[in-house]
């Protein structure tokens, strides 16, 4: 009896030492995998995707062949692990109208993805990136005193060595006008093209055929005396995104930017289709000053454009890899931006957590990239981080927004959802 004592317990024994040095592995899902297409054929971007984990360590890594499709894939995931993907673009630039080329580096972070999401990248400039090069002579003048072509990049200036010639490229979605004071005349004249779609346009007028531009202009007040940049576009027929150029000249790459907190307003008359477009990008100089972001649409001219609606406080923490910030009520989505030289940027859009800290880290470079990009794989951006609270009058949810990110098929879905933003730098 004693014998089988023994024995029973040496059997017990061995099952709870088999138990503890055999543990039961951790559960893992099905693969983790995210799908994306490449929309962009030309052949001077080059792009690449990848996965990264909680750690920030590097799990899928794929380049993607222009006009064509690749499926990252991450094997054995934990459950509930989380998964962040890294678009990177390489495009070769050429600046308007300067004939100097360039190089721009740009990533951009989805964090949060969900397994099995489709990304498309696309360029969702409009057919904007449409020009016309028009050349007017002008009759019957003594002087041109002042000219605007919207969105037009100046090659020649009409003035008395030409003949009162100009030639500029105008960038447009089917439609563009000028305006233009002479001789000492105190009112705008204006020449409206309505159907513009070839690359190049010749035209010739006597200065008296050319239309006084009625009434006086409108204007529309700023949240702050500044820098700023800005488009704003009348609505012609916004199912098909054609819009008139209400902007200014393009300036001369590298030239101040001009400080002003209002906008004089000029428009042709009797324009089908009716609202406005409004593109702003602007910063307070001040020492407690913010940066200002919009892309809206109103159907009438407001005569105001209001402050943000949200805001983002600063932490201690912030330098080339590592940020927290503090959203305030109402933001939808957080974005931190990081810049540096030459031509390199890294944005990460983020979930916002309202009131309370968001902490990120930027995860680690793909060896691939890390070999190209010495300023990449060390995260030289200066130690700045831009941090971007964003609010969107018809999008509540930080999924919402991502949606639109990762589908990419509307050009113009920030100016529908109402997007204006607050950011400040850490």
């Amino acid at each position: 009896m004693q014998r089988w004592f023994y024995l029973f317990l040496g059997a017990i024994t061995a099952l709870l030492t088999a138990c503890k040095s055999n543990p039961e592995p951790e559960p893992h899902t099905e693969a983790f995998s995210v799908l994306v297409y490449n929309h962009l054929a030309a052949v001077e971007t080059q792009c690449a995707a990848f996965l990264t984990d909680e750690e920030g360590l590097v799990r899928a890594f794929q380049w993607l062949p222009a006009g064509d499709t690749a499926r990252l894939r991450i094997l054995k995931v934990r459950k509930g692990e989380r998964f962040d993907c890294t678009l990177f673009q390489m495009t070769a630039l050429l600046a308007p109208g300067s004939g100097v080329r360039d190089t721009a580096v740009h990533l951009i972070t989805y964090t949060d993805i969900e397994n099995k999401s489709t990304v498309h990248v696309r360029d969702l400039r409009l057919p904007a990136a449409q020009y016309t090069d028009l050349t007017f002579s002008l009759r019957d003048v003594q002087t041109v005193d002042s000219v605007v072509v919207p969105d037009g990049v100046p090659f020649e200036v009409p003035q008395p060595e030409n003949h009162f010639r100009g030639k500029y490229r105008v960038f447009h979605t089917g439609a563009c006008w000028l305006r233009l004071k002479v001789n000492g005349e105190n009112q705008w004249r204006y020449w409206l093209f309505p159907q513009v779609q070839a690359s190049t346009l010749e035209v010739e007028c006597s200065v008296s055929d050319l239309p006084v531009l009625p009434g006086v202009a409108a204007q529309l007040s700023l949240p702050f005396f500044g820098p700023w940049t800005y488009r704003l576009e009348r609505s012609l027929d916004l199912s098909t995104g054609r819009f008139l150029s209400l902007s200014p000249t393009v300036p001369v790459p590298g030239g101040a930017i001009p400080l002003f907190e209002a906008i004089s307003v000029y428009e042709p008359p009797a324009l089908p289709g009716q609202g406005y477009r409004l593109q702003l990008l602007g910063s307070d100089p001040r020492p407690d000053g913010y940066g200002y972001r919009c892309d809206r649409f109103f159907a009438s001219l407001p005569t105001v454009v209001p402050a943000p609606p949200v805001d983002v406080a600063p932490t201690i923490l912030a330098n080339d890899r590592l940020v927290a910030a503090i959203p305030s009520v109402g933001t939808v989505l957080l974005r931190f931006i990081r810049r540096g030289a030459p031509n390199l940027t890294w944005e990460v859009l983020i979930a916002p957590l309202p009131g309370r800290p968001v902490v990120y880290r930027l995860p680690d470079v793909p060896a691939a990239l890390s070999s190209l990009f010495s300023a990449l794989s060390k995260y030289h951006f200066g130690g700045r981080v831009e941090v971007q609270a964003e609010h969107y009058e018809g999008l509540s949810t930080y999924r919402e927004v991502l949606g639109r990110y990762l589908q990419s098929d509307d050009p113009l879905w920030q100016m529908k959802a109402g997007f204006t933003a607050r950011s400040r730098i850490f």
